[in-house]
């Protein structure tokens, strides 16, 4: 998500977008409490064959976890660009700038776009979460270890696929 800034390079004024670069792996489960307590309000709200709805969001259930949150939308058939259509205030403070509105393309460091859309398609097609650790780079916030969970997400109706994530920092 983040791209790497060279030692010595110039820093961008605070609130310009930066491209982003991840450095991740997934894993098989959720370690961090947050990230736990996200798949459980998706698990308890998949109601007879149907995923978590955009129309739950947000309720006083998610209110702890609302700043950490962030939403993408699919903006083409073959699911290589996402716009961003919602990001948690926590997640904006730490970027240092709101990245609601872009597309990937725009966002992410083209050594990561085309693997993090990937993810997003099978998370969203294959209706399954996907939980990576690591790193991002690019907003000098690169000392932070990550836990990152993508989850499908029913829009306006079951064939509108939206893809509920959650950032969840731990301490170092």
């Amino acid at each position: 998500m983040f791209s790497h800034t060279p030692t010595g390079s110039r820093q961008a004024p605070a609130g310009t977008p930066r491209q982003v670069e991840t450095i991740v792996v997934p894993v098989p489960e959720p370690l961090h409490p947050q990230s736990r307590d996200v798949i459980d309000f998706w698990q308890k709200h998949r109601v007879n064959g149907r995923l978590l709805s955009r129309s739950k969001l947000p309720c006083r259930e998610t209110v702890s976890l609302l700043p950490s949150i962030f939403v993408l939308e699919r903006m083409d058939e073959a699911g290589e660009d996402w716009r961003i259509r919602l990001v948690g205030t926590h997640l904006t403070r730490w970027l240092d700038f709101d990245p609601t509105g872009l597309t990937i393309s725009a966002f992410f460091h083209p050594n990561s776009l085309a693997h993090n859309a990937g993810v997003y398609r099978s998370v969203t097609e294959e209706r399954r979460m996907h939980i990576t650790h690591g790193r991002l780079h690019g907003v000098n916030r690169d000392f932070l270890r990550l836990e990152i969970v993508h989850l499908p997400m029913e829009g306006a109706g079951p064939d509108e696929m939206l893809l509920l994530g959650c950032i969840s920092i731990f301490d170092n």
